[in-house]
């Protein structure tokens, strides 16, 4: 919950509308917190979504073998949603870090 504990710290609440994150209250948002909020959304995005504990991200690095790295994106989700995902289409790939 790192990404949510800035903006709590500065007493500010957020809430995910579709694949936006909204910052109440608005009327006290400052240069400094929209520039944060702009450079962390996906991980905002991912810590909202998630009301269980689980770490959900918006990106995966995927390691197929006999391929360069590359980055899946989708909704936030677990590490085992993706690493399931990605299995479908390229059996014996892993998720990275």
């Amino acid at each position: 919950m790192a990404a949510l504990d800035y903006l709590l710290e500065r007493g500010f609440s957020a809430k995910k509308q579709g694949m936006r994150v909204r910052i109440s209250p608005a009327s006290k948002l400052t240069d400094d917190v929209r520039k944060y909020v702009k450079a962390n959304r996906l991980a905002l995005l991912a810590e909202l979504a998630a009301n269980d504990g689980l770490e959900r991200r918006c990106n995966w690095t995927v390691l197929v073998p006999g391929c360069r790295p590359f980055t899946m994106i989708s909704e936030p989700i677990t590490r085992d949603e993706a690493l399931a995902d990605v299995r479908v289409r390229w059996p014996g790939a892993e998720v990275g870090p």
